[in-house]
């Protein structure tokens, strides 16, 4: 893989924290819901938990740091009684990394918050550290690792990326070799565990049974109880 970090310090540096409304201005949040669901056999953005269905959910973990927030979908129609703004993908089904694109060409902010519509959890604080190297890397992109490795979403994505993007699309539509196209900043696994000490931004639902343990962890999370079952 070759999204490697850059100068370490480069995370840490010190710079002017910009306040949250500042913060927010230079960022568009993308949630990105343009995928068949053929594991799942139903729509991700409109499935319930808790009450609430996932692209909500996803849409209110990124409101704080962003300006606005669109649904990048290939089925608008499905998607209106969400009441979130709709975009609707320019390259249909050709993955995550067609929906983000499409984010990018829309955007009228510098960056792009991107996160996926079938993971409900990301942490507030990463999301916040996240918006906040908008303000201080020189990186077109940031991401978090993982223990399984660099994660494409939830990240940090500047608009500059278009082209390469697209390119990029031509020949390969795989969320973790995109990754070797922008070089991102990554921040490590240990920063990632502080900010999410749940373990809960990488958790996708891809599956009913995820979709169960994600119901459960939940209802556990609101009773008291943490982390993942």
């Amino acid at each position: 893989m070759a999204a490697n970090n850059e100068n370490p310090a480069e995370s840490h540096r010190e710079i002017q924290t910009p306040t949250r409304d500042a913060l927010a201005s230079q960022i568009t949040g993308a949630i990105l819901a343009g995928g068949a669901s053929r594991r799942l056999g139903r729509d991700k953005a409109l499935i319930p938990l808790a009450g609430k269905a996932l692209a909500l959910r996803v849409a209110a973990a990124l409101a704080p740091v962003v300006s606005r927030c669109w649904l990048i979908t290939n089925q608008p129609l499905a998607h209106a009684a969400l009441g979130l703004p709709l975009v609707t993908d320019l390259w249909p089904y050709q993955g995550p990394v067609g929906g983000l694109i499409t984010a990018l060409f829309q955007a009228r902010t510098p960056w792009i918050l991107a996160a996926a519509v079938d993971n409900p959890f990301p942490a507030p604080e990463l999301l916040y550290r996240l918006a906040l190297l908008s303000a201080g890397t020189s990186r077109p992109a940031a991401v978090c690792r993982s223990p399984r490795g660099p994660e494409p979403f939830p990240g940090l994505h500047a608009v500059r990326l278009l082209p390469r993007l697209t390119d990029f699309l031509q020949r390969d539509r795989r969320p973790t070799r995109f990754l070797e196209v922008c070089r991102p900043l990554v921040l490590s696994e240990e920063e990632v565990g502080r900010l999410d000490p749940e373990g809960c931004s990488f958790f996708n639902l891809n599956t009913q049974a995820e979709v169960a343990r994600a119901a459960a962890w939940w209802a556990a999370r609101c009773g008291g109880a943490a982390g993942l079952p």
